[in-house]
């Protein structure tokens, strides 16, 4: 891939308000336990006159930096219809934060008399800023992108796993236990138990046909348990994959299939393991 085209592609890792939110509470954190604990770049001989203990005007710092990258984050971004980023408008805008953050803790923490001074005080400002943010900055970025790319797996397993399933090819055999014919598990509608036959409604090119099977919903119920095929009623059992609704009608609870006009009732029987089925699902 050419580093152009690199520069140009989505970067999704902070286009969620929780992952943005995330961000700030990190940052906020990390730098009230790093500068609390090491005092670095020699904090304590440029820190304000205060009679505050120590912890709360270096929290101040981190607080102040905190409140900085919020209003960028969520305040700033949507004034400027930044809520979807490419690579290179994700560098210029972390730029444009280190320089927001600067110029917000110069104004608050320094005390210059002219231009000169406010350059000095801000560039003295800048350096020690990025320093500070770049670790957690970059470590949140790394967990953000670690949970995206397992999210990514996951969902590409399912939907592996679904299209494996959708294909899986379902026998069906007479009461003898001999096959009479196959089908893809995607296709198949409905049962229909008719007397000592069954039924089996499917679907070929969105044409609905049908195949007389000489068994019973009994014996099929056993063979199928392991397949998403659910006995609702006495005279039918239904395809899950292929189901489009589920109502209730007063009391009774009518299921709608793909390429199917008619309602396949459920019945009392059924109707709380097959509503159990459902609510797990959502």
């Amino acid at each position: 891939m050419k580093l152009k085209q690199f520069f140009n592609l989505r970067f999704k890792l902070l286009d969620s308000k929780k992952n943005r939110l995330f961000l700030v509470l990190f940052m906020l954190v990390y730098a009230m336990l790093f500068l609390n604990i090491f005092i670095p770049f020699n904090i304590k001989d440029w820190m304000p006159l205060s009679n505050s203990p120590q912890f709360f005007t270096l929290s101040g710092f981190a607080m102040v930096g905190a409140l900085g990258l919020a209003f960028s984050q969520f305040v700033l971004r949507k004034l400027f219809k930044l809520e979807q980023f490419k690579i290179k408008q994700f560098f210029l805008w972390v730029l444009f934060e280190l320089i927001l953050l600067t110029f917000i803790l110069t104004v608050i923490y320094n005390d210059f008399s002219n231009w000169f001074n406010f350059i000095d005080e801000f560039l003295f400002t800048l350096k020690h800023t990025f320093l500070i943010i770049i670790i957690p900055y970059s470590i949140v970025l790394l967990i953000l992108s670690l949970f995206r790319s397992r999210y990514e797996l996951l969902e590409m397993k399912k939907e592996g796993k679904n299209v494996d399933i959708k294909n899986k090819l379902v026998k069906f055999p007479d009461d003898k236990g001999n096959v009479k014919f196959s089908l893809l598990l995607k296709d198949l509608l409905y049962l229909e138990s008719t007397d000592n036959y069954v039924y089996i409604h499917y679907q070929a090119n969105d044409i609905l046909k049908k195949e007389l099977l000489r068994n019973s919903l009994k014996n099929l119920e056993k063979i199928l348990e392991n397949e998403p095929i659910r006995r609702c009623h006495r005279s039918y059992m239904v395809n899950l994959i292929n189901l489009n609704i589920a109502k209730k009608a007063g009391q009774k609870i009518l299921l709608k299939l793909n390429f199917v006009t008619e309602l396949i009732p459920v019945s009392k029987t059924y109707q709380k393991e097959f509503m159990e089925y459902f609510e797990s699902d959502v």
